[in-house]
């Protein structure tokens, strides 16, 4: 049902890179849990997890739209293949280098360990509105599950999406308020029960409210391929442009998102929806200006050293909760962890897992692939952490 453009898809290196800085974003956020490294940074860095999103959409649209599709479980397949081996690599750091008593939550039944491992290994675990499931094990890990899902629904939500692009947005937006809505109703018929929901962890992880970001990401790539891939403009007006952009987007994370929901008191479920993912338009916006590296910042963000450093983004993501875990417990009493430490070995460890595990990954599947298909001519070097 699904395969990639037969001709040269264009490598869009400072999109790469922007998967640097949003991975950056969270992992900025986390370390405050651990250390004051980044004592007073705005809450809402954890939107990179929102910028990921979107730029999934993009990417995935970028490189896979075409009139010719086959292959759907080809695709979910090359899918699991960039997610599932660096999810597996992480746990079993998680396992071998935590204390046990930091490793995860516990509990009974569905709460249990076992049952709790086993969601995360097949990527079920964001569809449960419980935080002991949805956190559990290594808590990153909640996104790639949501993103599994978007995985499963790309190939439909790509049918005719030059044409159809702005019914598709305006649905997963009602169906994302529609489900945020029914959730904060449901959860308080649960107040005061051993296992209620609560109306955060119901919503935040689940694919039908997150979705919306990711088609929003599809969305923008029609828009930018038919308005702004081709716009001609002078290196100095694209420079201008994207650093607006930039600074844009800087504001609304540090302030301007936080003072925006302060007007959504009395809106419970409209609060929840802006705060948990009220950056994307903003990201959007970024994303669709620097794409093309036509100004300053673009050219910037093709700089090799940022392109390799987003290349291990992913890596570096799922990776970073778990080492700052081993940090903060278990070698508490034997060093004294400095950001030069920490990011230096976070640097190391997503660059051996980024060449020992993605790409040799990536080269067995293509390999797989190539056997029984030679559409598959995607460049080696384009997008691949696309997740």
């Amino acid at each position: 049902m699904l395969s990639a453009n037969s001709k040269s898809v264009e490598n869009l290196k400072p999109l790469t890179s922007l998967r640097f800085f949003a991975a950056l974003m969270i992992v900025s956020w986390h370390s405050v849990m651990f250390y004051p490294w980044f004592a007073g940074a705005p809450s809402y860095l954890t939107h990179g997890v929102s910028f990921f999103f979107v730029l999934s959409g993009f990417i995935l649209t970028h490189v896979y739209i075409s009139k010719k599709q086959s292959g759907y479980f080809g695709f979910v397949r090359d899918r699991i293949a960039r997610l599932w081996p660096v999810h597996v690599f992480a746990l079993c750091v998680l396992v071998v280098f935590v204390r046990a008593d930091s490793v995860t939550f516990d509990g009974q039944g569905l709460f249990s360990k076992p049952v709790q491992l086993g969601l995360n290994l097949t990527l079920m675990h964001s569809i449960f509105p419980f935080e002991k499931i949805m956190f559990s094990w290594n808590s990153v890990s909640w996104s790639i599950s949501t993103e599994f899902f978007f995985y499963l629904a790309f190939p439909f939500l790509v049918i005719g999406i030059r044409n159809n692009w702005l019914i598709k947005l305006l649905l997963t937006t009602l169906v994302s308020a529609i489900f945020v809505f029914s959730m904060t109703v449901f959860s308080k018929t649960q107040s005061g029960q051993d296992i209620g929901i609560n109306m955060f962890y119901a919503a935040y992880s689940n694919p039908l409210f997150r979705g919306v970001e990711f088609v929003l990401g599809m969305s923008l790539w029609v828009v930018w391929d038919r308005y702004v891939r081709s716009y001609q403009a002078t290196y100095l007006f694209w420079s201008a442009v994207e650093i607006v952009a930039v600074l844009f987007a800087v504001w609304w994370v540090c302030y301007g998102i936080a003072h925006a929901i302060t007007y959504l008191d009395n809106f419970e479920s409209a609060r929840l929806m802006v705060s948990t993912m009220g950056s994307c338009w903003v990201f959007a916006i970024l994303i669709g200006v620097v794409a093309s590296g036509r100004g300053i910042v673009g050219s910037v963000l093709s700089n090799r050293v940022l392109v390799y450093l987003g290349e291990i983004s992913f890596s570096s993501y799922m990776i970073h909760l778990v080492l700052l875990k081993v940090f903060a417990f278990s070698l508490a009493g034997y060093i004294q962890t400095t950001p030069l430490m920490y990011f230096s070995a976070l640097l190391f460890l997503a660059s051996v897992s980024y060449w020992m595990i993605e790409k040799p990954a990536q080269r067995l599947l293509r390999s797989k692939k190539k056997a029984a298909s030679k559409d598959d001519s995607i460049p080696a070097a384009s997008f691949q952490n696309v997740n």
